[in-house]
């Protein structure tokens, strides 16, 4: 990669982005190696100091890359950006249906391409020297596990001593510094910028989180995997995708378009099997009933934890953790598979496991003195949710008390099985708003009751409450000693989105204010 200034300084802002503050120079001609070009207008002997998809942020001699949105099309901005000063622009609008930017006549290189998503995920690769490949990393996908899978991870990794980081649905980490997460995976750009800057303080290992979203739109496009892992696959995200099979091939994106090292699939899901019978080259399994690779047998759940047999083609050993429910073995089976393939012994696993601490939001337990339990969890699925409920009931000694909402603007479809998953398997509901967005809660409240069991009756075994923290209130003082409450869906979350806009609000607050009331 020619270069021409000295290293870029990277710092990230408060929105959780990266801020180019002291550029690097590249040649058009390197940034473009490996990228499928259909045609070209101008010279590639260019110098490029900064690589945008955001015309508003474009400086001099910046290329920016025209990506198509949901909402707008980056090749309406192109004008703008040559007029802030780009000197190189990508696109996938044919350069002869450009007349109107009279390109002939400026002094800017056009490139046309047939995906320009993937062209900014090669391109910024190429800009920040293949941080991919300068680092270990581990993408983790899946409906639902991804999280608490990567904090397992970075908990084995840092007791050994590496250097870790995390980008994912809580926060982006590294160190002791911590970033907010606008999404869970970031753009191409802002990913190959975080991980350039990780490599820079010396970060050898990072557990990147790959939602469908960022598949789908080649965030991770051709990046390097040391371990890509699969965790199951249930319904959600279909407001997007459409049906279960295009989210499911989108999933697959992870193994197919990126150079990975190790798979690793969950072969007691359906996909995951799939998966496996597909790509078996350097793959592993993971599972409790099947014939796995990393199998979890011999299986004890308690209300402190879980433990069970592990057996892996490094060994057998005891494995107990503070993690509950069976959901969580699946979780620790990914992570101790992806950390052993990567040379973490059996016996650090032992020990590191054994003293894990609580992911935030994921099965939080809220402290009181009251003699009943409260967890906060974010369970947002009808199988996460059963997936709760079940583990939960296995150290419940009264009533099993869940609260819970659907989010807006999202699968319609989902409510109606969210509701029946948690209508039939716990003794009180309280249904209520989770992030509405735009939508009525109380039309998203009456699409949840579809699907509420015929047996089952308001008053008796659920009421609806539109204000969550009413609902989460009148939950912690419906309890009594030996009952659980459960509050699910948005766990870590400190923010509500309203149709009025986003509110500060943490489940986990709401609780311990509620506990407190009670107590008075």
């Amino acid at each position: 990669m020619e270069q021409n200034i000295s290293k870029t300084h990277l710092s990230f802002t408060e929105s959780g982005y990266l801020n180019v503050t002291d550029k690097t120079e590249h040649k058009l001609s390197s940034l473009i190696l490996g990228l499928p070009v259909t045609n070209v207008l101008g010279t590639l002997n260019r110098a490029i100091r900064e690589v945008v998809y955001d015309s508003r942020k474009v400086t001099q001699d910046s290329l920016f890359v025209a990506i198509p949105g949901g909402n707008w099309d980056g090749s309406m901005f192109i004008n703008d950006a040559i007029d802030r000063g780009a000197s190189a622009f990508i696109t996938q609008i044919p350069l002869d249906e450009l007349d109107r930017l009279d390109l002939g006549s400026r002094d800017v290189t056009a490139l046309c391409v047939e995906d320009s998503r993937k062209a900014l995920s090669i391109v910024s690769s190429n800009f920040y020297q293949c941080p991919s490949e300068r680092l270990a990393l581990t993408g983790i996908t899946g409906t639902n596990g991804k999280t608490t899978t990567s904090y397992i991870l970075e908990a084995l990794f840092r007791a050994n001593g590496t250097r870790t980081g995390v980008i994912g649905t809580i926060n982006y980490h590294y160190d002791d510094k911590k970033f907010p997460a606008p999404v869970t995976t970031p753009e191409s750009l802002d990913l190959n910028r975080m991980l350039d800057e990780m490599t820079a303080e010396n970060i050898t290992n990072c557990f990147l989180e790959v939602s469908s979203h960022a598949l789908y739109q080649s965030r991770v496009h051709d990046m390097c995997f040391k371990v890509a892992l699969f965790t199951n696959l249930s319904r959600d995200h279909l407001d997007f995708h459409g049906d279960m099979e295009h989210y499911k091939n989108t999933k697959k994106k992870l193994f197919l378009e990126n150079r990975v090292q190790h798979r690793i699939f969950n072969i007691d899901d359906p996909v995951g099997q799939e998966f496996a019978g597909e790509f078996q080259t350097d793959s592993f399994t993971t599972g409790i009933d099947g014939k796995a690779d990393f199998k979890a047998e011999n299986i004890t759940l308690t209300q402190s934890g879980c433990a069970f047999t592990l057996n892996t083609p490094f060994g057998v050993g005891e494995v107990r953790s503070n993690l509950l429910g069976r959901h969580n073995i699946y979780n620790l089976l990914s992570a101790i598979a992806a950390a052993m393939v990567q040379g973490i012994s059996l016996e650090q696993v032992q020990q590191v496991v054994r003293d894990i601490q609580p992911i935030p939001g994921r099965f939080e337990s809220i402290e009181n003195n009251q003699g009943f339990s409260v967890l906060v969890d974010y369970a947002h699925t009808d199988d996460a949710l059963s997936n709760a409920i079940s583990a939960a009931k296995a150290f419940t000694g009264g009533k099993l008390i869940v609260v819970f909402g659907c989010g807006g603007d999202r699968d319609k479809g989902k409510r109606k099985a969210m509701g029946q998953a948690v209508l039939s398997a716990a003794d009180f509901t309280f249904i209520t708003s989770d992030n509405p967005r735009s939508e009525d809660p109380e039309c998203i409240m009456e699409d949840i009751l579809q699907g509420v069991p015929e047996s089952a009756q308001e008053g008796d075994d659920y009421v609806a409450i539109v204000n969550r923290e009413q609902a989460i209130e009148q939950a912690i003082q419906y309890a009594k000693e030996s009952d659980l409450v459960l509050i699910a869906g948005k766990g870590h979350e400190d923010y509500q989105i309203l149709k009025t806009g986003t509110i500060h609000f943490d489940d986990r607050e709401v609780a311990r204010s509620a506990l407190r009331k009670r107590s008075q």
